[in-house]
């Protein structure tokens, strides 16, 4: 039997090789509700990478996915790459209204959805005339239903099972594999952008095989590593749950939504599957030291612990540290969608001790940062304080569609200014928070200005202005907001009802002010600083 695994071409590629392996083949590699080998998990991934190819798909093309997680999810993902396209994930929890916003903007080939979200795509999406297919994992969906598109064509829905098979549409299996250079696309996250729309980063291969290769060589992983994925898959970090375990022949537990904040189910889960590598935000693993249940019993599997997405507060870090084997290595990982993880610092018990902020650590394989001042210009020294900028292979070549876009000149030249203001110390780079209004929360990234424009689509806001108060597990988002002449205060509840029509749940604030005014600075603009401290 022929398995194929994710692994990395010569030329900076996203492959799928063949491995003539038997025994490989029976070894698991997806678990949870319904664990999946990888020999099953090949052959559903070149069947689908069959079906999109002869739904005419070439090098490029996007497909779009959304659905709940788990198994399907992944295979779809890999079968997008096997293909030559590229993936688009968008999360099962988020609305129709947003997934409608990524449609319009990224023309997938295809929609690959699920029978609980079919209902909304067959009644509220307007799909573009660029989608041929939607492909369902259900068992029973009438492969004669068509969905209207906005001009007028129609795009069938395929059932996974019959999508396997070929639905008709010719061999089922691809007559060569697609040629992909570095530099095509792999995938596209949507993010919050600050017009009150998303936006797409675009990956390439090059970008992911940067990331796989140095984690390959950073980590001593094997087949034998079980891998948590908790992080959606919208979400960057799960490029390496999924990438680098697939690309080693470990396991990969596929935490489903509704286990996602449920400490019980997660502790059950990692000592049920013997757990080996944990990724995720702190705020995760803060709920789970909180709550007492991280036992040794628990963390005796555990013989990684990687964190990102947002700053890990130092006493809560040590609570941690000191429940974890003594032999389980920590890491801090940083990096913004647009460079992906691009530092690591290794946690050193020396480090508990200092009463600095936790390093960021040094670059990503031949990734290069430095540190610039206000004018754009480097700064060197053991006392270099300013913005972060990256350059190298992990630098994503910028925004789908958004030309644009300020930073899109800096990133055809290999650079990402972050935003981020950091320090370096003994060679090692230091966060010391943002540039801009950008905030993140549980690790997902947010502009607040994205959730200012949905607030205004409220009939009766005139005006609004977003803040987060509080810091780490007390942060929340508050809407600060006027009243058109003659509008009736809405509830908190109808005003979260409305923001949840267009964001995921992670942006909808979780407090509500109208004001008489919002304060303004000389400029005019709106002063946050005194709506901060009113």
């Amino acid at each position: 039997m022929t398995a194929r695994l994710l692994g990395t071409g010569e030329r900076g590629v996203v492959r799928l090789p063949a491995i003539e392996s038997v025994a490989h083949a029976c070894r698991p590699a997806l678990l949870g509700r319904r664990p999946v080998s990888y020999g099953e998990l090949a052959k559903t991934v070149h069947l689908l990478a069959a079906g999109l190819q002869g739904l005419g798909a070439v090098v490029g093309d996007r497909v779009v996915i959304w659905m709940d997680k788990g198994p399907e999810y992944a295979a779809a993902i890999l079968a997008t790459l096997q293909a030559g396209c590229a993936y688009v994930p968008v999360d099962g929890a988020h609305p129709v209204r947003r997934l409608q916003a990524i449609l319009d903007d990224i023309d997938p080939i295809v929609l690959v959805t699920d029978a609980r979200h079919l209902a909304e795509v067959g009644s509220d999406i307007a799909l573009p005339h660029t989608v041929r297919a939607v492909v369902v994992s259900a068992e029973r969906a009438a492969s004669d239903t068509a969905c209207a598109q906005a001009d007028g064509s129609r795009a069938r829905v395929i059932p996974w099972r019959e999508f396997l098979l070929g639905a008709g549409r010719g061999p089922a299996i691809p007559a060569r594999p697609p040629v992909v250079t570095p530099a095509d696309l792999a995938a596209v996250l949507y993010t919050s952008g600050s017009t009150g729309t998303p936006k797409g980063v675009r990956i390439s291969h090059r970008n992911l095989t940067a990331f796989i290769d140095w984690a390959r060589a950073e980590l001593a992983l094997g087949p034998e590593d079980v891998f948590a994925n908790h992080a959606s898959f919208t979400f960057d970090l799960s490029t390496f749950d999924l990438f680098v375990a697939v690309s080693v022949g470990a396991a990969v537990w596929i935490i489903e939504d509704a286990q996602a904040r449920d400490a019980a189910a997660l502790v059950t889960g990692i000592r049920e599957h013997g757990v080996t590598v944990w990724y995720s935000v702190p705020s995760i693993l803060m709920l789970l030291t909180a709550c007492g249940a991280l036992t040794a019993e628990v963390v005796a599997s555990l013989r990684y612990v990687l964190f990102a997405g947002e700053v890990y507060p130092k006493p809560r870090l040590r609570e941690l540290h000191a429940l974890l084997d003594e032999r389980t290595r920590l890491y801090n990982l940083y990096g913004p969608t647009e460079t992906n993880v691009c530092t690591y610092h290794r946690v050193l018990p020396e480090d508990l001790g200092e009463t600095g902020s936790l390093p960021i650590g040094m670059p990503v394989g031949t990734a290069r940062m430095l540190i610039v001042d206000d004018d754009g210009q480097p700064i060197d020294g053991p006392d270099a304080f300013g913005e972060l900028v990256v350059e190298g292979d992990c630098v994503t070549p910028g925004y789908w569609r958004r030309e644009s876009d300020p930073r899109g000149a800096f990133h055809r030249r290999g650079q990402h200014p972050t935003g981020d203001m950091v320090s370096r110390s003994d060679g090692r780079l230091r966060y010391h928070g943002r540039k801009d209004r950008m905030v993140k929360l549980s690790g997902y990234r947010i502009e607040l200005g994205e959730i200012e424009s949905v607030a205004l689509r409220h009939p009766a806001v005139e005006t609004a202005a977003v803040l987060v108060t509080g810091a780490g597990a007390e942060a929340r988002i508050v809407l600060y907001y006027t009243l058109r002449p003659g509008a009736q205060a809405p509830t908190l509840i109808e005003l979260k009802q409305h923001c949840a029509l267009y964001l995921p749940r992670y942006m909808v604030p979780r407090a509500a002010v109208v004001m008489a005014e919002l304060p303004r600075n000389a400029n005019g603009k709106t002063d946050y600083r005194s709506l901060g401290n009113p």
